[in-house]
């Protein structure tokens, strides 16, 4: 049994099937079929039940998956030890939300790919209801979160800057409250965002329960539709900043007892390698900057205030 068995093996659980394990690999199909006979000449036992174009776990998959994946994690672990001349190799899979992908972590990730060029970079989507899954299985090596406070027994959290809420409306000439939500179609973003779970909760505060809802998958998308005056939403200042100071939108400071912070997370028992520590370093070094430079926007309103 070799490592690009276990890949392969992962890679079809994954992807849900062997032609597009075969896809993403890069491999012939005839390819994963003899690394999935491999494994399963040296159990003993078939891994996997073809039921129709469904390929199924059997009882000894099962088994197989957390050894695997442990392995798979212990290999990739061996690949990032600094080399005899001191360069450092490897891979870091990083997972973020989209605020922070795109209007945090760009600065950070050109300076870590200049002190580490050969490290190669894997950034994913968070998925909020995965997090310890993914971290505990090394799907993912570092997480960012944007949410309130984070405790867990296996997983580090360490706060790096409390995050603004701004309640966002069109820019149409009167001033949107609040207190007006229940005429206004409400933005959101994707379930179990930490945001989207505060303007839920601002909703049930003044009791507003329309049904105007729409759900979206982009930040982007949802300032747009608050520009052409299509409704109202809650977003982190960061992401709004610009079309604040462009007067594009309308913004109004929203604060709470449980506030909304982003966190750097991993899994407590990770061997943390060079590439790792390099690269929480320079987090560090720029979410001190963005405690520093952090700018309240005030509306002439003063800050909604929820206990």
């Amino acid at each position: 049994m070799e490592i690009r068995h276990l890949r392969t093996f992962k890679a079809i659980i994954d992807l849900g099937g062997f032609t597009k394990a075969a896809d993403y690999l890069g491999y012939a199909q005839s390819t994963i079929t003899s690394h999935i006979r491999a494994i399963e000449n040296e159990l003993g036992q078939p891994i996997f039940d073809r039921i129709g174009k469904k390929v199924l776990l059997t009882e000894t998959g099962k088994l197989l998956v957390p050894h695997a994946l442990k392995m798979l994690s212990i290999y990739k672990d061996v690949k990032e030890i600094t080399s005899s001349n001191g360069e450092i190799r490897g891979d870091i899979v990083i997972s973020a939300p989209e605020a922070l992908l795109i209007y945090r972590l760009p600065p950070v990730i050109k300076e870590f790919k200049e002190k580490c060029p050969n490290v190669n970079i894997e950034l994913k989507h968070l998925d909020p209801t995965k997090l310890k899954e993914d971290l505990t299985t090394g799907n993912v090596d570092l997480a960012f979160v944007l949410d309130t406070e984070k405790v867990d027994d296996d997983i580090y959290f360490e706060e790096l800057v409390d995050e603004q809420m701004m309640f966002i409306s069109p820019n149409n000439g009167y001033q949107n409250t609040i207190a007006s939500l229940e005429n206004q179609v409400h933005l959101f973003t994707e379930k179990g965002c930490g945001y989207r779970l505060m303007f839920q909760d601002i909703l049930k505060e003044y009791n507003i329960q329309n049904q105007k809802n729409i759900e979206f998958w982009s930040i982007e998308a949802i300032k747009q539709c608050i520009v052409c005056g299509i409704g109202v939403s809650l977003l982190p200042y960061i992401t709004v900043k610009n079309e604040i100071e462009q007067k594009k939108i309308m913004a109004q400071e929203v604060k709470t007892d449980e506030l909304l912070s982003t966190y750097l997370a991993y899994h407590k028992n990770k061997w943390l390698a060079p590439s790792f520590k390099i690269f929480s370093e320079i987090v560090r070094r720029h979410a001190q900057e963005w405690r520093d430079t952090t700018t309240i926007y005030h509306e002439r309103n003063s800050p909604i205030i929820l206990n």
